[in-house]
């Protein structure tokens, strides 16, 4: 009589779950989701020009944490120039958040995507990452926020650029100072 009720039931539960495995129609997930997973999940790290203040950052995977007598972080490039390499470094940006319409004091430090594209959370351009100093935020009603990126500690007149906001990001962790050093 078990046997009976016992070879109905597995062909329910094997058929309710194969109809698990299919793609539910309610899945919310969007491109800004995904692209801030993307960012989310990883670190920024200097791949070129370690060291100076218009270092390149790309995305990267961390590998292992500093230890307590040794700050160097040991991560893997997964994009942009040095793609593939596993270096140690010191020069790893670990928390990042996205930028709004609120407003952003002149002098805030902002992660940049150096691609700048106009459409928000292109997944192709996440390779090439500078920082830059804000100058300028009367352009943010229109989506645009005015960056600008010195080249040393004694550069007062660096180059500039107008990014859009989609394309920049608050550096949280570690924190990180403008270098020039002003009278």
């Amino acid at each position: 009589m078990k046997k009976v009720f016992l070879l109905p039931l597995l062909f329910c539960l094997a058929f309710s779950l194969s109809a698990c495995k299919k793609q539910s129609p309610y899945n919310r997930t969007s491109d800004k989701q995904d692209y801030e997973y993307i960012l989310r999940t990883h670190v920024f790290a200097a791949c070129q020009n370690l060291g100076k203040p218009y270092a390149l950052y790309s995305l990267a995977k961390l590998n292992q944490r500093p230890a307590k007598d040794d700050s160097h972080y040991k991560i893997t490039f997964v994009n942009g120039p040095c793609k593939g390499k596993t270096v140690w470094t010191t020069e790893v940006i670990t928390k990042t958040a996205p930028v709004g319409k609120e407003d952003i004091p002149r002098g805030t430090l902002l992660l940049r995507n150096y691609d700048n594209p106009k459409t928000p959370y292109d997944k192709e351009h996440l390779d090439r990452w500078h920082i830059g100093v804000v100058t300028n935020n009367t352009r943010v009603s229109n989506n645009i926020i005015d960056l600008e990126f010195p080249r040393d500690a004694h550069d007062f007149f660096p180059a500039r650029e107008g990014v859009f906001l989609h394309n920049a990001r608050y550096i949280i962790s570690p924190e990180v100072k403008d270098v020039r050093t002003f009278l």
